[in-house]
C-alpha cells in the first residue's frame, strides 16, 4: 500500500516550517524510512497578507531551489495551506494554490470559527465560483466541529474532504481526543491524514507509523486503505495522472 502525507511544511526557508534544506531532508528521510514516499508540500498562505500571484511566485522559487536536493524514491506535490479570508475571493483564478494540477485546495479557517452559514458560504464559493474541491485541514483544531460532528457531516455532504493530523493518533496523544477522533474515522467523517510537520520537534513526522498502527488497530486496516486511496486520488490528480 502506497502511503501519503497530504499536509506538511517541509518546503525550506519559506514559512514557519523547515528552516533549511538540511532540515527539509531530515524530515523527508524520516517519512521515507516509514515508507511514506508521496508527500505534499503545503506552505502557509495568509490571504490577508499578500497576493496570490506574489505567493505563487515566491513558493515556486523556493521549490525550484529545493528540487535538486530531493531524495530518490520520494514523490512530491506542491500545494498550499490557504487561510481563507474575504480577500481570497477577489481573485479570478485560484488554480496556482491548489494541490498541483488538481481541483483540490487545502483550506484553513480561524480555529474559533463556529462554521455558521457565513463560513459555509466560503466553501460554496470555492466550489461554485472556482470549481474547486475544498479540503479542510486538521479538523481536530476546530472545537465546534469536535463538539458538533453533524457540522462535519454537512461539510462532507456538500463535497468537502476532511483531513486530520497524525499527532492525534500517536502513542502519547491525549486519550479522550484520540478516542473521539477514532470514532469519527469509524463513522467515515475523516478522509485523509497528514503530518503537518514543521520540524522534528513541532509536529514531528516520526509518529506516522504509530498513527497508522493506531488507526488500523482501532478502526481496521480497511479504514487506513480507504484513507490512502482517497489521498492517492488527490495526489494523482495533482500530478496530472487523472
Amino acid at each position: 500500500m502506497q502511503l501519503y502525507d497530504m499536509h506538511s511544511h517541509i518546503l525550506p526557508e519559506f514559512d514557519d516550517g523547515a528552516k533549511s534544506i538540511d532540515e527539509s531532508l531530515t524530515l523527508l528521510n524520516c517519512l521515507k524510512n516509514q515508507n511514506v514516499t508521496n508527500i505534499c508540500l503545503t506552505p502557509h498562505f495568509y490571504t490577508n497578507e499578500m497576493s496570490v500571484s506574489d505567493f505563487v511566485k515566491s513558493r515556486q522559487e523556493a521549490y525550484e531551489k529545493f528540487l535538486p536536493h530531493k531524495p530518490e524514491g520520494i514523490n512530491l506535490v506542491l500545494g498550499t495551506e490557504v487561510y481563507v479570508t474575504k480577500y481570497l475571493f477577489t481573485n479570478d483564478d485560484l488554480s496556482g494554490i491548489t494541490y498541483g494540477k488538481s481541483k483540490y485546495i487545502l483550506t484553513e479557517y480561524a480555529y474559533s470559527s463556529s462554521f455558521s452559514d457565513h463560513t459555509l458560504e466560503k466553501f460554496y464559493k470555492l466550489m461554485d465560483n472556482y470549481s474547486l474541491i475544498p479540503v479542510l485541514t486538521h479538523v481536530e483544531r476546530y472545537e465546534n466541529l469536535i463538539h458538533e460532528p453533524e457540522i462535519i457531516r454537512e461539510l462532507k455532504d456538500i463535497g468537502v474532504i476532511i483531513q486530520t493530523n497524525i499527532s492525534n493518533y500517536a502513542d502519547k496523544a491525549a486519550f479522550f481526543r484520540k478516542r473521539k477522533l477514532l470514532k469519527f474515522i469509524n463513522e467515515g467523517l475523516i478522509d485523509i491524514i497528514g503530518s503537518d510537520t514543521h520540524s522534528m520537534t513541532h509536529n514531528t513526522p516520526e509518529v506516522f507509523t504509530q498513527a497508522l498502527k493506531c488507526i488500523s488497530n482501532k478502526c481496521g486496516e480497511q479504514k487506513v486503505e480507504q484513507m490512502m486511496n482517497t489521498a492517492a486520488n488527490i495526489f494523482n490528480s495533482a500530478v496530472g495522472n487523472m
